[in-house]
């Protein structure tokens, strides 16, 4: 059997065709730019989808698909009519609109109720808040409403008719009670939100059901072609790195890192929310799982290739050989501040900035490269310490994205961290996932971790040489964002 994998990003999809033997056969990938309407900019919802049907068709032209499973980034959601017709486009999450909406969900309902019940805090980045701006500003719109769909879902919907949506994705809705395992109702009913609006909640790699046989014709697909429910995106690539145990992480070292960990007991301390964490059901039966953010990682290494070296990388492969081939192996004297996009978790604070500091007439750009490195793995460490009062804790680690290329990186973070860290074959993680869910919903492994021994096929490992060398940087390191916030 094949399966073809495909992941939505917010300006570009990409797809692989995995063979059941854990061979990728074929791969695609489309970028696709925003729709922008009266100086708004949503996701081209319409552009996307023809993307997609684009990758699908080329694959299917040269390969059989046996089934295809989706995963895509979350919040972001399309509103449509009875006749499917679009009523309003995919605001990103980063949009403003809804903060208002999120102030008044706040103020109806307790932030331990809302946190026990959702696993998340209000905000305006989730569904549930942009759904209430829509019915506040655009009530023709909300008043036709007929159905509310993710971008997984509402994909899935194209190609089969049916819509499912699983638990990890739903819960990014922030309408989503993550015990009952289905929408909140009393929680909808209080804005006057039709629970019906959203699709069926089930378990992640749930058969959705075939593609519909017009579609199988337009795009040269079997008509037993299979669509297996995929998930969030951060979801899926933890599942591609083999993140399958409670204290498993998986480290997304991109332009923003984001360690997605692994845990069993569902944590009712709202503190928990109030610090930017949430609490997801994971595509494993009895685990969830939770996100650690920080803004600045890969953003952060760029900035310092292209305002302090000016774009210069020398004659090396790339960015990392020429940066690093001068760089000591021991802690940088210069103690770097990773804020230069805000402070994610656990501070919670956009506004916060950046800092080098210790720094003298002999400082050299290897060694302010390395203390960028040795921030970023203090960041996570921090993070770590902090899920560790709500039941998280972090004990090994796969790294993938941009970052993973650079082994001198991962063996900071591992020293730093104090957690060995493996790497991927390919940073792909996602489709990976995608590829293991269909797997196991195909009958072809008898279970995730049976599927895993197929597709997830690490390369390297690193091990922590001892925490102690950096233990002095790293105990100045917890105090910089408090006695900065003071002057800045």
């Amino acid at each position: 059997m094949n399966y073809l994998s495909i992941d939505v990003g917010t300006t570009n999809c990409k797809c692989q065709l995995f063979s059941d033997r854990g061979e990728i056969l074929a791969e695609y990938a489309a970028a696709y730019g925003f729709y922008t309407e009266n100086g708004e900019t949503y996701v081209d919802v319409v552009s996307l989808c023809e993307h997609v049907r684009g990758m699908i068709s080329a694959v299917a032209a040269h390969n059989p698909v046996d089934s295809i499973c989706i995963s895509s980034f979350g919040e972001s959601f399309v509103l449509l009519g009875a006749n499917d017709e679009v009523l309003f486009r995919p605001m990103l999450y980063t949009d403003p609109r809804g903060e208002e909406e999120a102030l008044a969900v706040a103020a109806r309902f307790s932030k331990e109720r809302m946190f026990s019940a959702t696993g998340t805090l209000p905000h305006s980045m989730y569904s549930l808040s942009k759904l209430l701006w829509i019915k506040n500003h655009a009530p023709k719109a909300f008043a036709k409403a007929d159905k509310l769909m993710l971008l997984c879902d509402y994909l899935g919907y194209l190609l089969t008719g049916e819509r499912a949506i699983d638990y990890a994705l739903a819960a990014r809705t922030g309408a989503f009670d993550i015990g009952a395992k289905q929408f909140d109702g009393e929680l909808l009913a209080a804005f006057s939100i039709p629970a019906a609006l959203f699709s069926a909640p089930k378990p992640t790699g749930s058969v959705v059901g075939r593609v519909k046989e017009k579609v199988c014709k337009e795009l040269g697909l079997s008509e037993t072609c299979t669509l297996v429910l995929g998930s969030h995106d951060q979801v899926c690539s933890a599942l591609g790195a083999g993140a399958l145990e409670e204290n498993d992480a998986v480290d997304g070292m991109g332009t923003v890192e984001c360690i997605t960990a692994l845990f069993r007991e569902k944590p009712e301390n709202c503190a928990m929310g109030e610090q930017g964490y949430v609490c997801v059901p994971y595509a494993v039966e009895g685990l969830y799982c939770t996100y650690m953010f920080n803004y600045s990682c890969g953003s952060l290494v760029s900035w310092f290739r292209n305002k302090i070296l000016h774009g210069y990388k020398g004659k090396e492969e790339n960015f990392f050989g020429y940066a690093e081939k001068n760089m000591r192996d021991e802690p940088s004297r210069v103690l770097a501040l990773p804020y230069f996009a805000g402070a994610a978790t656990p501070y919670q604070d956009i506004g916060a900035t950046g800092a080098l500091l210790r720094l003298t007439a002999q400082t050299e750009d290897a060694e302010i490269y390395r203390a960028i490195l040795e921030a970023c793995a203090m960041e996570m460490k921090l993070n770590a310490e902090t899920v560790r009062a709500y039941g998280v804790n972090v004990k090994r680690a796969v790294a993938t994205g941009g970052g993973a290329n650079s082994e001198k990186w991962l063996q900071i973070k591992a020293d730093i961290q104090d957690i060995p860290i493996r790497t991927l074959r390919s940073s792909e993680g996602g489709l990976c996932g995608c590829a293991m869910l269909q797997a196991v919903a195909m009958g072809t492994a008898a279970d995730l971790n049976a599927a895993a021994k197929i597709f997830v096929r690490y390369t390297k490992e690193f091990t922590p040489r001892g925490g102690k060398r950096y233990a002095q940087n790293y105990a100045k390191y917890k105090k910089l964002y408090q006695l900065l916030k003071e002057i800045d």
